[in-house]
């Protein structure tokens, strides 16, 4: 599988092609103090149904992995984010307000043997600070039980994002996926170089999928 760092160096390179303009400082990444409190509850609520205990938990998602001027950023999703986790983060009532919704549900749910086959073994099935958050994981490949803490974190501080986002009035975030097709041609391939579109195309694409800030 390509690295996330080149995937997303692609996509940046595609994105400025398609008029998007670097931003002058990076966002911070969001916590929780960031999150409306309804919207932070569904986080809370979301980390103890993955297993999590401790009545205040450190939830530190790590930094956006792309930004440009305006307050855009842009999260590219790639396979180990489509499992049964994100969509159970994608099934509370506030997450109707997210353009990427239905696509990411019905990718979460499609893409799940994609994402065993790219993620049910060592650190990217579980570590020791995820398993701090939810307890103990399951054997590789099996949802029993404790199932992958790895994969809880992941879709939690995707879920994190998302809330930080509509919460923002100055950010505006749009997730792409790997999955994703934009005239008629996968994301994945555009990255790689294989397929080709025009930028408008692409661009597109992005406004389609913008939520926050003005919105």
């Amino acid at each position: 599988m390509v690295r996330t760092g080149q995937r997303a160096t692609a996509l940046r390179t595609l994105l400025e092609e398609a008029g998007f303009r670097p931003a002058a400082a990076v966002p911070a990444p969001p916590r929780l103090a960031d999150i409306q409190g309804n919207l932070a509850q569904s986080v809370l609520h979301t980390y103890r149904t993955f297993g999590g205990s401790n009545p205040t938990p450190s939830l530190r998602p790590g930094a956006w992995d792309l930004a440009f001027a305006g307050g855009l950023v842009v999260e590219l999703d790639e396979e180990l984010h489509f499992n049964r986790y994100r969509t159970e983060t994608l099934g509370a009532d506030w997450t109707v307000d997210l353009p990427w919704r239905a696509d990411y549900q019905q990718q979460s749910l499609n893409q799940e043997a994609v994402c065993l086959g790219a993620g049910s073994w060592g650190k990217r099935w579980t570590n020791p600070s995820c398993e701090r958050m939810f307890g103990p994981a399951a054997e590789p490949r099996s949802f029993e039980g404790g199932g992958s803490p790895r994969w809880k974190q992941r879709a939690l501080y995707d879920s994190m994002k998302d809330a930080a986002a509509l919460s923002s009035s100055s950010l505006r975030l749009a997730r792409l996926s790997v999955f994703d097709t934009v005239d008629g041609t996968s994301l994945a391939s555009l990255i790689s170089g294989t397929s080709v579109i025009s930028p408008a195309s692409l661009r597109r694409h992005v406004e389609g999928r913008l939520c926050g800030g003005a919105q």
